[in-house]
């Protein structure tokens, strides 16, 4: 191992006092050298440790640097000393301990024991150490060097110029201020960058902005004092800003402010931030676009006990809260035009539409409602009322869904289109029932009201070009236009998905609930209106039998009856 002598640092009565930085979760880098050895000039006589990962993410560090108070190093000519300690499954191992001020040095004997790339002196020495404005700027990418000129300079490397090309611009919050941090928050996550300005005892603004929002944030000797993001402010607006993951930011230094917002201290509102940030981040996955998704209800006919007991499987939140924003969700507005409505701030909404949409009551779609696109016909004088009267008149007013003679008017008109054009199409006929009495009990047709629940769950996965109706006299069918059959397959179990998910009323056990579909398709199976229904009940028949889900009508066996 690599073991150097230099000058040491004379005995004490008691250790001196440690501070550490956030994990950077790999090598360290140049920069974060720079900004490790900056701090440990600010702190002279502690230990400054910044932990790190090795290259293969198998081993953990700590790097520490420690400069010398004016008692122990009156001339201030004294190298700060640096120590790599190593913690693997054993007891920690320190692997050297050397004074130096050279940080391409450093970087490469830290690439050297840690399985990093070697710098090559391409470092300068004009930058090494001493009168830098930015501590940090390095490799990492984390942290980008400010630009020292002017401030008229400051202010355009700042914007779209000076940082990766980007349209975000930042106005210095005086004539003549200069940023001492900048960065991403792709790289550097807002926890971790607020952890490094307290830790660091800064005194200064933080500026956070992406394309369309914007916060600030006032630290005092590290601690927080002030915090706006949009309407919120305080303890909210900092557990709100940890939620963002893009944007970027700039550093003010001492820059003041008198109002006192926030109240808590940093790390308790980290761990408050913690389950809204797992809750933002599903809904996120779940396909939530503020401005762009739709909420939609799952079940409009849901009884306030049932409500209660599916939303007591979800976050611990108060029941009428939930029930209000439940009212709120009107199967055609986004979330943005909802907030309009009925402002709140994002701690609050958040974790209320994470239970609704965890616990199955909404979903979250991109489809514009059909509504939204007939009340743009009001400017060309049609009456959108009209409209929706013929639609009414095509529906069984008992479960919302076409009648039999108006689906068989929309499947014909849907195979004169394949006649002209060619263009495929499926349909799928699928019974429901629900076995009573256990496993060997008989088994009976739906009543009425989960019927109706079940068709408004299929309503909300199929598109809108599909037609669901009844079939014959107690069965139901799906026409999927320009659908192959692998897909109309897909759709299949997608609609028994749904259906289970929950129970259709109240005193009805999702486990006995009995489905059996059958699909044809044109031309795939035959050509002929009249052979592509035969063909569907026969596959819905054999799923029946067979205890099949979802059967395709190629697939029945030739000696099938």
């Amino acid at each position: 191992m690599f073991q150097s002598s230099g000058n040491k640092q004379p005995a004490k009565n008691q250790p001196p006092k440690t501070v550490r930085l956030p994990k950077q979760p790999g090598i360290l880098q140049y920069g974060d050298l720079q900004f490790l050895m900056q701090e440990a000039e600010k702190m002279k006589g502690r230990i400054v440790e910044f932990p790190f990962t090795s290259s293969d993410r198998k081993t953990d560090y700590v790097l520490s640097a420690q400069c010398f108070p004016k008692e122990i190093d009156p001339s201030g000519n004294m190298d700060p000393e640096w120590v790599l300690t190593e913690y693997g499954a054993g007891q920690p191992k320190l692997l050297w301990r050397h004074p130096t001020r050279d940080l391409s040095l450093m970087s490469n004997m830290i690439a050297g024991e840690s399985g990093g790339d070697q710098l090559q002196d391409i470092v300068p020495n004009s930058a090494l150490f001493g009168g830098m404005q930015n501590p940090i700027g390095g490799a990492t990418g984390a942290y980008n060097p400010v630009n020292t000129g002017s401030s008229s300079t400051s202010s355009s490397s700042m914007g779209g110029g000076g940082f990766g090309g980007s349209s975000i611009i930042f106005e210095p919050p005086r004539a003549g201020a200069k940023a001492t941090l900048e960065g991403d928050l792709a790289k550097l996550q807002v926890p971790n960058l607020l952890q490094s300005i307290n830790l660091a005892k800064m005194t200064g603004r933080l500026d956070v902005r992406t394309r369309s929002e914007q916060a600030e944030v006032f630290f005092q000797e590290g601690n927080l004092v002030h915090c706006r993001v949009r309407e919120s402010a305080g303890d909210n607006a900092i557990i709100e800003l940890v939620c963002w993951s893009t944007g970027e930011f700039r550093f003010w230094p001492d820059e003041r402010t008198d109002q006192r917002t926030c109240q808590k201290r940093l790390d308790s509102l980290l761990m408050e931030a913690v389950a809204l940030l797992d809750q933002s981040k599903y809904l996120e996955q779940a396909g939530l676009k503020i401005d762009a998704s739709c909420l939609v209800k799952k079940n409009a006919m849901i009884s306030e006990e049932e409500f209660q007991a599916r939303v007591a499987k979800g976050a611990p939140i108060a029941l009428e809260p939930q029930l209000d924003f439940y009212e709120l969700v009107d199967n055609r507005n986004t979330l943005a035009e909802l907030l309009k409505k009925r402002p709140m701030p994002m701690t609050e909404w958040t974790p209320l539409l994470f239970n609704l949409v965890s616990c199955g009551l909404v979903q979250i779609t991109d489809q514009a409602p059909a509504q939204d696109r007939l009340a743009r016909l009001k400017a060309l004088g049609i009456d959108d009322n009209a409209l929706q009267s013929v639609v009414k008149n095509l529906n069984r007013s008992e479960t919302g869904i076409l009648t039999y003679d108006a689906f068989i008017y929309f499947l014909d008109q849907e195979y004169l289109r394949y006649e002209y054009f060619n263009t495929p199409f499926s349909i799928v006929i699928f019974s429901l029932g629900q076995r009573k009495g256990g496993e060997s009990g008989p088994v009976e047709s739906l009543q009425m009201l989960a019927v109706r629940r079940a068709m408004q769950r299929i309503q909300l996965i199929k598109r809108h070009v599909d037609y669901l109706g009844h079939y014959e006299m107690f069965d139901f069918g799906v026409i999927l236009p320009n659908t192959n059959a692998a897909a109309a397959y897909a759709f299949g179990n997608r609609i028994s998905e749904v259906l289970r998910e929950a129970p259709l009323s109240s005193d009805m056990d999702s486990r006995n609930l009995l489905m059996a579909f059958g699909v044809a398709t044109i031309p795939e199976d035959c050509v002929e209106l009249d052979k592509l229904l035969i063909s569907a009940k026969k596959a819905r028949d054999y799923a029946k039998q067979y205890n099949k889900r979802v059967m395709l009508a190629r697939d029945i066996p030739q000696s099938s009856p």
